[in-house]
């Protein structure tokens, strides 16, 4: 059976075509893929992730082209152009001709390539990065987890808002009935005209009560269609209704459930790992580092890759920075500290998480205990409604007995709905409290 949320559509109207009808798994899926927050932070885990493929320096070689053409009279520059294309002569040799050489160019097209073969530094920041992106992708997920449960939430917002709608208006159809009773029972002599104005009164407030309700209502469904990234325009239809729908959740009295699989939690331990990485980091950049290098050369004056000269270099080279002031030692200091901090930070993520796992643990039994209670009193309004209208119809009650009644079950209702909308939320804190969709 759908329930419709077009709120100010008239009964029996055809939906236009553009509406967009939506279980509440279709919401949390077009939810994952189209929230404008969600997209962002996992665009953001998508730029972290590429610091590994940043920092593979470490361990890959490194190869580099050059092309560069010159022209210059700089007596340095222009022996060194003529030695590298084998254009030097003997004339070269000439006094002035080196002091003061006529202008000369040339072309220069390089190739060069370093490989580390020692360099720790290099490969604890790498393994340090691939610990922030995957840290990086369990926030995602968290996030996505999170949104999924703001979805429940909004959705059951907007059916809970709907549901209270039609509550009120079966109320006023109820104490509309009760004024044309009363006005028949005046009309008999039974009752004075003050029945009537009475009832009007309670419809008045009813009246007062149903707009504000409606514009809550209204306003349930712009945020979702937020969440959703929907049009404002975008008719919606909500298929899920919350009378007929059962709470469902992963964890059920949270049997079987741990935080293991957290995301916030996943992501502040790799967060740990990553800063006792940083810290050994930190301590081989002060030690000697080992790379093996090369380079082919062709030098031509006329053209990058014409007549001219070649040659090629390859070697190995040591590199230690023995004396950095106070810097190396002051980096390891700072890598200890951001160490502990992550440590701490990690620990009252982790107790925060235990508390928040506890406390949706107990709402979620006190919310299945309030809808029992809840169902009851609406069963048991139903009926004492049925005996007080019996009781004005044979007079023997007031007409403000029967409003009071009505005014009764109305609220018990509006209860009923309000516990159920609490269970299913809760049912959804519990899931996400466990992190049972951060994946």
């Amino acid at each position: 059976m759908f329930i419709s949320i077009l709120l100010l559509t008239v009964a029996g109207t055809q939906a236009p075509q553009d509406t967009t009808h939506l279980s509440l798994p279709a919401a949390i899926e077009r939810a994952l893929e189209a929230n404008p927050t969600l997209r962002a932070q996992r665009a953001s885990a998508d730029a972290v992730g590429t610091l590994p493929a940043q920092a593979s320096r470490a361990f890959l070689p490194t190869i580099e082209i050059g092309l560069s053409g010159m022209r210059t009279n700089d007596p340095v520059a222009v022996f060194g152009l003529k030695l590298r294309q084998a254009n030097f002569t003997g004339p070269d040799f000439d006094i002035g001709a080196l002091n003061n050489p006529d202008p000369y160019g040339g072309w220069n097209a390089v190739a060069s390539a370093q490989l580390p073969l020692l360099a720790p530094e290099g490969l604890y920041g790498y393994a340090a990065a691939r610990k922030a992106a995957d840290a990086s992708a369990a926030g995602a997920a968290r996030a996505a987890s999170a949104t999924r449960f703001f979805i429940t939430q909004a959705y059951w917002d907007a059916q809970l808002a709907h549901h209270q709608v039609t509550t009120l208006d079966s109320a006023l159809s109820a104490v509309y009935a009760h004024r044309a009773q009363a006005e028949a029972m005046r009309d008999q002599g039974l009752v004075t005209g003050l029945d009537a104005r009475m009832v009007g009164l309670k419809a008045s407030e009813l009246e007062v009560q149903r707009l504000a309700t409606l514009a809550q209502a209204d306003n349930a469904l712009v945020a979702l269609r937020a969440m959703l990234a929907l049009p404002d325009s975008t008719p919606l239809v909500l298929t899920d209704s919350l009378r007929l729908t059962d709470a469902t959740y992963e964890c059920q009295d949270a049997t079987g459930c741990t935080l293991e699989e957290r995301g916030d939690l996943l992501a502040y331990r790799l967060g740990e790992d990553a800063a006792g990485l940083q810290v050994k980091q930190a301590w081989w950049s002060q030690l000697p580092r080992l790379a093996a290098f090369g380079s082919i050369a062709h030098y031509g004056q006329r053209a990058p890759f014409g007549e001219g000269s070649a040659d090629w270099t390859v070697g190995i080279g040591v590199s230690w920075p023995i004396l950095q002031g106070l810097a190396g030692p002051g980096r390891v200091r700072a890598a200890r500290a951001e160490q502990r901090a992550a440590a701490a930070r990690r620990e009252a993520a982790e107790r925060q998480a235990h508390l928040e796992a506890q406390n949706a643990t107990r709402m979620l039994e006190a919310a299945a205990q309030r809808v029992e209670v809840a169902s009851a009193a609406e069963r048991e309004a139903g009926v004492a409604l049925q005996q007080a209208q019996l009781r004005y119809r044979t007079g023997a009650s007031p007409i403000t007995e029967l409003l009071d009644v009505q005014a009764a079950q109305t609220a018990a209702t509006l209860n009923h709905l309000a516990a159920r909308r609490d269970l299913f939320v809760a049912a959804a804190a519990v899931d996400l409290a466990y992190g049972v969709y951060d994946q």
